[in-house]
């Protein structure tokens, strides 16, 4: 089972459907989810999600915290796969540049198939890697 952390947005119906949806996938839990950058990076360290979901109002360079959270749980050891879910107006064009082949994805908000396909990805991936085999 894939853990996931949800980051960024707000305990309600939003949180709701967002978690319910991943979890219809049986090989994925929402295992916490933060508002604050602080309280995120706390929980992605001592929980170690596979995935973190994180969403983003703007761009990463328009969002100190967003980037901050970004980049803390790709540092994690191992890193955390991440999703940055967009708003729907957010031009995907500007974060291609960290997008990352198979670890990191680009989501709008209301794509419940794209975000599902970006969790598969990253979980395919995690799934296959074997840390013994790394050099």
């Amino acid at each position: 089972m894939m853990t996931v952390l949800v980051v960024g947005v707000d305990e309600g119906e939003e949180l709701e459907r967002l978690r319910s949806r991943i979890q219809s996938n049986p090989h994925f839990q929402v295992i916490s989810h933060a508002r604050e950058p602080a309280v995120a990076l706390a929980h992605a360290r001592v929980l170690l999600p596979d995935i973190t979901v994180l969403a983003l109002p703007g761009g990463l360079d328009a969002d100190p915290a967003a980037l901050e959270v970004f980049r803390g749980v790709r540092a994690l050891d191992p890193p955390s796969g991440v999703v940055l879910r967009t708003g729907a107006d957010t031009l995907v064009a500007e974060l291609e540049g960290v997008a990352a082949e198979g670890a990191v994805h680009v989501v709008r908000e209301g794509d419940a198939d794209g975000l599902m396909r970006a969790l598969r990805t990253i979980g395919l991936r995690r799934a296959s890697c074997d840390p013994d085999e790394m050099t």
